[in-house]
């Protein structure tokens, strides 16, 4: 197609009125998105409550779902805490740490993905969950598109934190990660959590506690942490931040 010298420029130089409303536009349409899959959560809350669904108890220790094992049916969890840990050949193990549930639901990542699980999630306290087959979930997507939208946000929200996470571990060093986990957790950035356990603080930095306690020393040294009662706390949160800053440049 073919423009006059006036239709090129005309095209090229929108008015600032129009980009103003593309920006807008656009931003509606985000808002949309999130709205659509804010309904969807409400959605699948209401029709857990109209089903009749089997309960399971899981004490302390006990797994919710386990690493390799294929899903064949999701929980839904109201209340309660757990962990989350991926373990390697060679024995390693990573935790990413204690979780609060809060109207959660496990075992979406894969059944959308058709894989096994990746991760231990074990329960930390009694966990009481509502047991929902496979085939209830799926017979649910084609009912309400809605709750797809949301099982969708769901699982790239779950995939972003998890990338933060892994990309942090590999590209910063490991005192970085330890004082920023710190400083977020005393900011209340993060949930608050500190295992008395020596070797499962490691292990959610994925080093050995021989390694995990050498780093802490340091930062007690530089006056940045106090441990009181085996819990690691902040003793100056200013130069705690600035020392994370220095290793962040």
């Amino acid at each position: 197609m073919l423009f006059t010298q006036d239709e090129k420029h005309q095209d090229t130089c929108l008015d600032p009125a129009d980009n103003d409303h593309k920006k807008e536009a656009h931003k509606l349409k985000m808002t949309t998105i999130s709205d659509l899959a804010s309904q969807g959560y409400e959605l699948f809350c209401q029709l857990l409550k109209k089903r009749e669904l089997k309960t399971k108890r899981f004490q302390p220790g006990d797994y919710l779902l386990k690493q390799g094992q294929e899903i064949t049916e999701l929980y839904w969890v109201s209340l309660g805490q757990y962990s989350i840990k991926h373990t390697v050949k060679n024995g390693r193990t990573l935790s990413l740490g204690l979780f609060f549930a809060d109207n959660r639901l496990f075992g979406e990542v894969e059944l959308l993905t058709a894989t096994k699980c990746q991760f231990d999630v074990c329960a930390s306290e009694m966990i009481e969950a509502k047991v929902i087959p496979t085939s209830l979930i799926l017979e649910l997507i084609q009912k309400e598109p809605k709750l797809a939208i949301w099982l969708s946000q769901s699982l790239s929200e779950k995939y972003q934190d998890t990338m933060a996470v892994v990309l942090n571990r590999i590209l910063y060093p490991l005192g970085y990660n330890i004082a920023l986990d710190i400083e977020q957790r005393y900011l209340d950035a993060k949930p608050k959590v500190n295992f008395a356990q020596v070797y499962k603080e490691a292990e959610r930095f994925g080093c050995s506690e021989r390694t995990y306690s050498r780093v802490v020393l340091q930062l007690v040294e530089l006056g940045l942490v106090e441990k009181v009662n085996n819990q690691i706390k902040v003793k100056n949160i200013e130069k705690l931040s600035a020392f994370i800053k220095t290793l962040n440049e």
